[in-house]
């Protein structure tokens, strides 16, 4: 074959630029969708398991702007660039994800109860896939399975948060 066989028409080429030339594989990530539901199941290092399916939505213009609103009033009027590190990310998760998670288990219902900040960087990290990949800033993948595999405790230890284990 010569470089003649690869000469496109101008249509075809248009057709491959915007995604119309490829023919489906039948397998679509599912955060290519406004809502994309996963579950997380994450072991504390005392061995109890956090375990429960959230709903992730990618957020609007003015949802952006109220999660800035909530960023600013959790700084509690100290100026943006003086917090620390730690505490500036911190604040910008809990407030991200109260605006974009519209379902989660109980345990989660009040994120800044949440005593392991490993667990919050769970949850925040497949928000931040699903966003990423909506947005086109990270290729879309098959679906996989979700949450952080690091679940070490039998699955019976899962817990409410503030509930004995076991109860």
């Amino acid at each position: 074959m010569g470089i003649m066989s690869e000469v496109k028409s101008p249509e075809e080429i248009k057709r491959e630029i915007e995604g119309k030339g490829e023919q489906p594989t039948g397998i679509e990530d599912p955060r290519l969708l406004e809502d994309f539901t996963f579950e997380i199941d994450w072991a504390d290092p005392r061995g109890k398991v956090w375990k429960g399916k959230f709903v992730n939505r990618i957020l609007s213009g003015q949802q952006i702007s109220q999660v800035g609103a909530m960023k600013a009033r959790m700084a509690g009027g100290v100026p943006w660039d003086s917090l620390d590190e730690y505490t500036s990310d911190h604040n910008e998760k809990l407030s991200h994800l109260t605006f974009s998670l519209i379902e989660r288990p109980s345990w989660a219902k009040n994120l800044g109860e949440l005593k392991y900040k490993d667990l919050l960087d769970a949850i925040y990290q497949e928000v931040s896939l699903h966003e990423a990949t909506f947005s086109g800033r990270v290729a879309a993948q098959a679906p996989s399975s979700t949450g952080s595999g690091d679940a070490i405790g039998p699955v019976e230890n899962v817990v409410e948060q503030g509930e004995p284990a076991g109860g």
